[in-house]
């Protein structure tokens, strides 16, 4: 690449691991579910919650015409100047909700945060993209990522501790540590060396949409991120709302899911690269439906014994679909487009997925206000000479009309994703038992290290003969392995 010889490789890709430790702090905090968490403490309606969930989709579309930009100046400058105006707009967030003022500010200044974070996004993947050497471009970026992800993770579970003592008065602590984060992220990212940009070729939207194949597959991935932008902003507002539990589970059930997270990031690359990515897709995607399902269950009409048991098995799936489809659609994607001619493909990709996502998002918001006042219930009498027995056996009210018909559009998509041919995929059934193995050979080694005695010893080894590997070793590799190697654009530290 230009300008190789003027480069300090080593300090740059230093920089770059800095700037993923306090990138990642700052997106941790600022999640659909901590603002949509804040909008509920302030009593916003479904709609307007919707409304702002849809904004971080919205604002992508800013991708296409700074791509333009990136090209004809330097994209360190762009990335830096974009990102500095995104990062202010959190300190003006945390003044907006410190003074108590109107939520149009607090959406405002969120709205800007988005839009120059998403103007940083081109430039920032194509400098990434000419500065870190193909050779170990997978092995850094999933380091960046576990790293980012452990820290995020400890900042998380802080202000779990601190909601739980100061309760919403939190929020202006929180929008303020985020920025501050993101300062320290600019201050790392101005020490990563510039490089010139290459000659490029022309780009053109219009291969990707002759490529029957590949529409198919964006057909099956946008319907399914319309299904899950559906619910998704909805979750937070839904504990806190209906399940009236405080601010902080809402935080701690994310840090559940952010362990879920690093797990599942770290037993799937193999798998993908075993197996394919489609049938990771269609499970993540039925791991969704299940999550979604599940939520209607956590009141019979009101919270119970297993709400909270509940919500712990939905967020750790929340970690499973929230973290893994993202990577293996870029992986996909990569297989389908021709050499040199990909960037029309994840561009294509990206903002059909990202209307879809508002549109979803919108669509939740207009749902949720229209069921809000629904109720619809099953009840089993049992009426004997002991007395009268009245068993709940369904009740779905409000938002669980919301959650079910994103559901039943996920499980659409997955019948639509099935339609994608992918080269050398194997069948979901494959890839099911081959991550319940890596879950089962993980469980055993930790209970092993604890010496804790294996439950059903006989059953577990005949299952681990049929799975391949030895029981007495643990030796499972799929689960040993280091986490997926993550394109650029998906793990840019602006």
């Amino acid at each position: 690449m230009d300008g190789e010889e003027e480069i300090d490789l080593d300090r740059s890709l230093r920089n770059l691991l800095f700037d993923g430790l306090a990138s990642q702090i700052m997106f941790s905090l600022l999640t659909v579910s901590i603002i949509s968490s804040y909008l509920a403490s302030r009593n916003a309606s479904p709609l307007l919650i919707g409304l702002v969930a849809a904004t971080p989709y919205l604002s992508q579309l800013v991708q296409i015409p700074s791509a333009i930009f990136a090209e004809k100046f330097s994209r360190k400058k762009l990335s830096l100047v974009s990102n500095a105006v995104s990062r202010i707009s959190l300190l003006a967030m945390a003044f907006a909700v410190l003074s108590a003022s109107d939520l149009v500010m607090f959406i405002a200044f969120f709205a800007i945060y988005n839009v120059f974070k998403e103007i940083s996004t081109a430039p920032w993947s194509s400098w990434m993209r000419d500065l870190i050497p193909d050779s170990i471009r997978g092995q850094y970026y999933s380091t960046r990522m576990a790293y980012g992800k452990l820290v995020s993770l400890f900042a998380v579970l802080a202000f779990t501790v601190i909601f739980n003592l100061l309760g919403s008065a939190t929020f202006p602590l929180l929008f303020s540590t985020a920025f501050i984060a993101g300062m320290v992220s600019l201050y790392f990212i101005n020490g990563i060396d510039d490089v010139k940009v290459g000659k490029t070729g022309r780009r053109s939207l219009k291969a990707p949409l002759k490529n029957r194949n590949f529409l198919k597959l964006i057909s099956g991935t946008s319907l399914w991120r319309f299904a899950s932008e559906l619910a998704l902003p909805f979750y937070s507002v839904y504990i806190i709302a209906v399940l009236k539990y405080p601010v902080w589970i809402v935080i701690a059930l994310t840090a559940v899911s952010q362990l879920s997270s690093i797990y599942f990031l770290r037993i799937s690359g193999r798998i993908m690269d075993r197996f394919g990515n489609r049938p990771v897709l269609a499970l993540s995607f039925t791991a969704f439906s299940i999550a979604a399902f599940l939520f209607t269950f956590t009141t019979m009409p009101e919270r119970h014994l297993f709400t909270l048991p509940l919500l712990v098995v939905i967020y750790v799936l929340d970690g499973f679909y929230t973290s893994v489809p993202g990577i293996a659609l870029m992986n996909v994607v990569a297989k389908i487009s021709p050499k040199g001619s990909s960037a029309s493909y994840y561009a294509l990709n990206y903002v059909i997925n990202s209307v879809f996502g508002a549109a979803g998002s919108l669509t939740g918001g207009i749902v949720a206000s229209f069921f809000v006042s629904a109720n619809f219930a099953v009840k089993i009498d049992i009426e004997s000479s002991l007395g009268f027995l009245e068993v709940p056996a369904l009740h779905f009210a409000s938002y669980d009309f919301l959650f079910l018909i994103s559901a039943a559009i996920s499980l659409a998509a997955i019948k639509m994703l099935r339609l994608f041919d992918e080269e050398n995929a194997k069948d979901e059934q494959t890839v099911k038992v081959e991550m319940k193995r890596a879950v089962i050979t993980d469980i055993c080694s930790l209970m092993t290290a604890m010496h804790i005695p294996l439950p059903n010893t006989s059953n577990y080894v005949k299952f681990a003969n049929q799975s391949g590997f030895s029981a007495l070793s643990l030796n499972y590799q799929p689960s040993l392995e280091p986490l997926p190697s993550i394109p650029e654009d998906l793990n840019k530290g602006s």
